[in-house]
């Protein structure tokens, strides 16, 4: 997590395990991905937690390396097309998958960029207020990047049918409101923070699908005909 090598530790192993639990009960190939989310974050916050290592805490030291590009890789290269991907591909309903291509492009022309700025050697993380802010080395204001970061990771798990993966785009998108309201040098470690936290959400879609399933009633197999 952004507050210490212990948290992101702790933090990845609880919601790593959530994530083994949710892979566990998908019952059709085409939710994978979407089960995926939990676990990948997981890895996500132990990469965090090895940068905190690497950093030893110091409020002026400043990494660079593999590391930390494959933190914003995924951040904010891989989310924006993953995220509007994956509810689409598991998505019954056709019109709503209509409305999800919209999200999925604009997180795929943003994911390019993205990856892009993600492999600049300029990238670099450092503390601040027991923070990690991470510098994208953007030539302009980052703020015109959330528009459609937004779009892409919170509006489109709210055009979902299922209630569970709505509740997941509406608190990303109040996750995402919080980072940036407590602080804005460090928001993309903040909000990844919450995100992974929110994630769980994906587990709870899961239990929720696996206890329709059951609840669902069987036919009755007909008796043999007599001979």
């Amino acid at each position: 997590m952004c507050f210490s090598a212990t948290a992101s530790f702790v933090g990845a192993g609880v919601i790593g395990a959530a994530g083994v639990a949710t892979l566990a009960l998908v019952r059709d190939k085409r939710q994978l991905p979407f089960a995926a989310l939990p676990l990948l974050f997981a890895i996500h916050q132990a990469l965090e937690g090895w940068t905190w290592l690497e950093l030893n805490g110091s409020d002026d030291a400043a990494l660079s390396g593999p590391g930390v590009h494959m933190w914003v890789m995924f951040a904010w290269a891989i989310l924006p097309i993953f995220i509007p991907w994956s509810v689409r591909l598991m998505e019954p309903d056709p019109r709503r998958r209509r409305w999800l291509v919209a999200p999925l492009v604009v997180g795929g022309v943003l994911a390019v960029y993205m990856a892009y700025l993600a492999v600049q050697p300029g990238i670099e993380v450092k503390v601040i207020d027991s923070n990690l802010d991470y510098l994208l080395g953007v030539p302009f204001s980052a703020a015109l990047l959330a528009v459609p970061y937004v779009f892409a990771t919170c509006f489109s798990p709210m055009m979902s049918s299922f209630r569970w993966v709505i509740a997941l785009g509406v608190g990303n998108l109040i996750a995402m409101s919080i980072a940036a309201i407590i602080k804005a040098a460090d928001y993309s470690s903040i909000w990844c923070t919450l995100a992974a936290i929110l994630s769980l959400i994906v587990f709870g879609h899961f239990v929720n699908e696996a206890r329709g399933h059951k609840s669902e009633p069987k036919t009755p197999t007909p008796d043999p005909l007599p001979v």
